[in-house]
């Protein structure tokens, strides 16, 4: 396919610059401008920027056209294409430093220039493209949040693009040529050489997820790696650290209560279908129910109400064994799973959370607990039911002790610093009247 250019010629000769236009002129390109010395033709060259210059060497003045193409090529971008009678082994070299789009050697027929100024237009074509798609390429690694790497068959770094070099352990110019088993520190090094030569024996996506130490501190990352070649796979790197966070923070809330941080109601059915298994029998659960929580709320406010349930839950937590599961299941209610453990260790445990319970009201805080118990030694008796087992027994337990701990709840209610006589008079004249029926 036939170019159509601007050209601009450089040559001392007039002879051999009325040849050259003429056979421009018969080939359809068109003639921007013509110079005889570098002096003469560096500003008009800057100012018609011209798609080719064709370049004599051997010019009038002091500078020749090797200095005058490197000139042009490095700083105006502008492709060259010599033209000579002369080379000798001095001048091949300064002339191959300038990376030319063509060399001519004169005498030279019309079709020689044409197909030499051809090629030199298609291959200033061809690297404008690469040059953008290197610009562009560019332009995605700063923008993008991914590490590349460019890893051989034995896990030397071949390149490494990134915009952000405290992502990496050291920078690029340091990684660059050494193999990632001398750069990142054991097992971690083996393992991701282990991902790349899998990648390139399999011809499949390998991944691999690892925890390393950088500038930034402990950070947790994400690698793909594909095969590139025969013996060169490309890895991108993310961090996923705050993504991580996220997500453990995202099955944290759904698995936790907000208000004490123990598991919630979810994570107990969870655990409960998980654990009901001949492996984990004996399988108990424990019920417990805060005495007066709505009293609590109502006389002395639900941020004194929410205190009681925190107390309770430390309660429990540091009451019950490391693997039992300790949950929040209700606003007043808690509920504690414990696998292989039979109902002699269950009394023992509750035994525990009541000596607790009652050292804490001894120092005026409103820590009464109803519990009860239930426990399954096979398969045979369902869940549901050892978990109404044990709200029953928690229910007597309740009913059982419940006039003379609201006497105990009543007492300490009026004595709290929260306790406000004139705005609960409703709820002291209802308490008093309670109060005094228990005594009768």
């Amino acid at each position: 396919m036939k170019r159509s250019g601007k050209i601009f010629v450089v040559e001392d000769s007039l002879l051999d610059v009325q040849v050259i236009k003429d056979a421009l002129l018969q080939r359809g390109y068109r003639v921007v401008g013509v110079a005889h010395s570098v002096e003469e033709a560096m500003p008009m060259i800057m100012k018609r920027k011209p798609d080719l210059v064709l370049m004599d060497i051997t010019l009038k003045g002091e500078k020749d056209g090797i200095w005058a193409a490197n000139q042009v090529q490095n700083h105006l971008g502008i492709p060259v294409l010599f033209l000579s009678g002369l080379l000798n082994e001095d001048l091949m070299e300064r002339v191959l430093a300038t990376e030319p789009y063509g060399f001519l050697v004169k005498p030279f027929n019309e079709k020689e220039l044409y197909i030499n100024i051809e090629l030199a237009l298609y291959k200033a074509e061809m690297k404008q493209t690469l040059d953008r798609s290197e610009q562009r390429f560019q332009s995605m690694i700063q923008v993008l949040p991914d590490i590349l790497f460019c890893y051989d068959q034995e896990g030397t770094h071949l390149e490494i693009f990134t915009s952000d070099d405290q992502l990496l352990v050291k920078d690029a110019s340091w990684l660059k040529g050494k193999k990632v088993t001398e750069t990142l520190p054991d097992p971690l090094g083996g393992q991701i050489l282990s991902v790349v030569q899998k990648a390139l024996t399999t011809d499949t996506l390998q991944t691999l997820e690892y925890e390393l130490t950088i500038a930034k501190g402990p950070r947790i990352f994400e690698m793909r790696v594909m095969a590139s070649g025969e013996n060169e796979a490309v890895a991108i790197v993310r961090d996923v650290t705050e993504r991580k966070k996220a997500e453990e923070e995202m099955i944290y809330l759904r698995f936790r209560d907000r208000l004490t941080g123990l598991y919630n109601r979810d994570f107990f059915e969870e655990e409960l279908n998980r654990l009901d298994t001949e492996r984990q029998y004996p399988l108990s659960v424990i019920l417990g129910d805060i005495d007066g929580l709505k009293l609590v709320n109502d006389v002395l406010g639900h941020p004194q109400g929410d205190s009681v349930a925190v107390e309770i839950a430390n309660i429990l937590s540091e009451s019950c064994r490391d693997e039992d599961i300790v949950c929040r299941t209700g606003g007043d209610e808690f509920t504690v799973l414990l696998s292989q453990t039979d109902e002699a260790d269950v009394r023992k445990i509750m035994r525990r959370i009541k000596r607790r319970c009652e050292e804490e009201m001894k120092n005026g805080k409103l820590t009464s607990l109803s519990l009860g118990s239930g426990t399954k030694y096979n398969k045979d008796k369902p869940a549901v039911q050892m978990i109404k087992d044990a709200d029953d027994n928690m229910y007597r337990n309740k009913q059982n002790n419940r006039d003379q701990r609201l006497k105990e709840l009543l007492e300490m209610m009026k004595a709290h610093p929260d306790y406000n006589e004139i705005e609960n008079l409703k709820h002291i004249n209802r308490l008093d009247r309670y109060g005094n029926s228990l005594e009768e």
